[in-house]
């Protein structure tokens, strides 16, 4: 766990990307209490990179509509040679496909499979109209990380948008690569939406809302409610993670 590579990945904008990327980033940084490098990828919007305590890089890959190719060299240069450090990079929706173009054609896959800590790709399916969508990123994941020795999926749920409903087929299909599943819930409850929207709209994180006077005593507590459920999902799998590695 202490030293984790995780890629965020998903071909769909506005499905929650990096909302996700920053629970992620908060559950290493302030419930695991891990040295964190955090990268925000996106070129047409920085929200990963916006919260300040989470202190994520942003970094231009992108020049007058073409990838350039130093900037994803260094990133992967850097997760490769900190070894001893977690990574969370949130790619934007908008370079998926060069990103994904990358890791195939400099042969990153097998890169990691050399390295004796955990990789893990993360990916967002949410419910409604985009659920087809997200479904065929996780397939072009899968695809990409198939014959992979070391590289794992998380696939993460999230309902914010309508129930999320995956086949048992679909679910066979990938569960050799698949780490493990995390729900975000929908509690069907205006009060935990409003509450999480004041959250990450003021680009605070958890810790600094439960300091925020801006936020009363009931709305914490269903702050810290959506947050620890997260954790908790996250944590069997993070723990197995690191009793392979050792």
């Amino acid at each position: 766990m202490n030293n984790s590579i995780n890629i965020v990945l998903q071909g769909k904008g506005g499905v929650g990307k990096s909302f996700i990327s920053s629970m992620l980033a908060q559950y290493f940084l302030d419930y695991k209490k891990i040295d964190l490098v955090g990268a925000d990828t996106d070129p047409v919007n920085k929200s990963f990179a916006s919260f300040e305590r989470i202190n994520a890089y942003p970094i231009e890959i992108l020049k007058n509509g073409a990838i350039i190719q130093s900037k994803f060299d260094n990133i992967f240069e850097l997760m490769v040679n900190e070894e001893n450090k977690t990574f969370v990079i949130d790619n934007g929706a908008s370079t998926f496909v060069p990103m994904m173009k990358y890791i195939e054609d400099n042969g990153i896959i097998d890169l990691f499979d050399e390295l004796d800590r955990p990789v893990f790709i993360h990916t967002v399916i949410v419910g409604g109209q985009s659920q087809s969508d997200t479904l065929q990123g996780l397939a072009s994941l899968y695809e990409l990380v198939k014959n992979s020795k070391n590289v794992k999926l998380i696939i993460w749920l999230n309902e914010f948008q309508g129930d999320v409903e995956i086949s048992n087929t679909q679910k066979k299909v990938v569960a050799d690569k698949t780490a493990g599943v995390i729900k975000v819930v929908n509690r069907d409850s205006d009060a935990f939406t409003t509450d999480l929207e004041k959250m990450t709209k003021s680009r605070l994180t958890l810790v600094e809302a439960l300091q925020d006077s801006n936020f009363g005593l009931m709305a914490k507590n269903r702050l810290k409610r959506i947050f620890n459920d997260v954790y908790e999902q996250l944590d069997p799998i993070f723990n197995e993670s690191q009793s392979n590695a050792e």
